[in-house]
């Protein structure tokens, strides 16, 4: 008889999928998947949100992925977030997904953060506190940093907020000689930071630009892809401020697909890329990036024409 084989893992393997935008090499990294409830919607009907996910054939309970990005513009190796780290046990595999990729962390040389809630922030610091990413510098919003460390803000929040407080300020210790503090529309590290107020007051995103190409990367403009943009005005509860998340949503979703740029989000279903329609009626529709094994280009339809 022939040796046994050892047969597949019985986990998950660590996903990363590579892509271009010009010049610029990106690497989307799968942290982990989240579980949510539709009891979490705030300015819609929930129960239409329901429809719209179940109609989508999405599982239920809902999940959202959560995704970081690898930028390496061949001067420097950055990341936009960083996980989950240990806060929740379904994710924190940025890590594994950083070693597939050959990548060590004391050669990140700057993280640039959409905002500091866990799911976020959580893998910027290890378990004793020390930060992961010995060299990097922490970039985020100046109204972000604002905000997480002022304790005055501590009585406006909910519990699970407070623990992310709690969170940032450990992580704000570990880096504290090196936060960095941007403002609307200013380039760092050759990103020009997208303010995107409402979910957190320094919610941004990135704008990658290079060589005529480019790639909006966002945070938590989306939660559930399957209905918020179908049903933009659908806010999560925990939004600091559901009405400028919603207002905020909306913006986004205008631009991007006013001006055909393809957009990449942390919770968008993961390789998580893709193109964002304008529709009559003032929703949106959503068409992802197919996983290729070629390295896609995908911006002003020079790849794949605009639907």
């Amino acid at each position: 008889m022939g040796m046994r084989r050892t047969g597949l893992p019985v986990e998950q393997t660590p996903g990363a999928y590579r892509r271009n935008v010009g010049a610029i090499k990106i690497a989307t990294i799968h942290d982990g998947t989240l579980s949510t409830s539709f009891n979490d919607v705030v300015g819609a009907d929930a129960r239409l949100c329901e429809a719209a996910h179940r109609a989508a054939m999405r599982s239920v309970p809902p999940r959202f992925t959560c995704n970081i990005f690898v930028i390496d513009n061949e001067k420097e190796l950055l990341l936009i977030d960083a996980g989950c780290g240990q806060t929740a046990p379904e994710a924190g595999r940025a890590p594994d997904g950083l070693e597939l990729l050959g990548i060590d962390p004391k050669h990140i040389d700057a993280v640039l953060m959409t905002h500091m809630h866990r799911d976020h922030a959580g893998g910027l610091i290890r378990p004793d506190g020390s930060p992961r990413y010995p060299r990097a510098e922490l970039i985020m919003h100046e109204n972000e940093l604002e905000f997480w460390q002022d304790s005055a803000n501590l009585a406006r929040l909910s519990q699970s907020q407070q623990v992310d407080f709690v969170l940032a300020n450990a992580v704000f210790g570990a880096y504290a000689d090196r936060l960095r503090p941007v403002k609307d529309n200013e380039i760092q590290r050759g990103l020009t930071a997208v303010s995107t107020p409402g979910h957190t007051p320094g919610h941004t995103a990135w704008l990658i630009d290079s060589d005529g190409e480019q790639l909006l990367i966002w945070g938590d403009v989306i939660h559930f892809p399957g209905f918020q943009f179908a049903i933009p005005e659908a806010s999560v509860r925990y939004d600091l401020d559901p009405e400028a998340a919603a207002s905020a949503r909306r913006r986004v979703l205008d631009m991007v697909s006013s001006n055909r740029i393809p957009v990449a989000g942390v919770h968008l279903d993961f390789p998580a890329y893709g193109r964002v329609r304008a529709l009559p009626d003032g929703t949106y529709s959503y068409v992802s990036e197919i996983w290729t094994s070629d390295l896609p280009v995908l911006s002003h339809g020079k790849a794949y024409p605009t639907p």
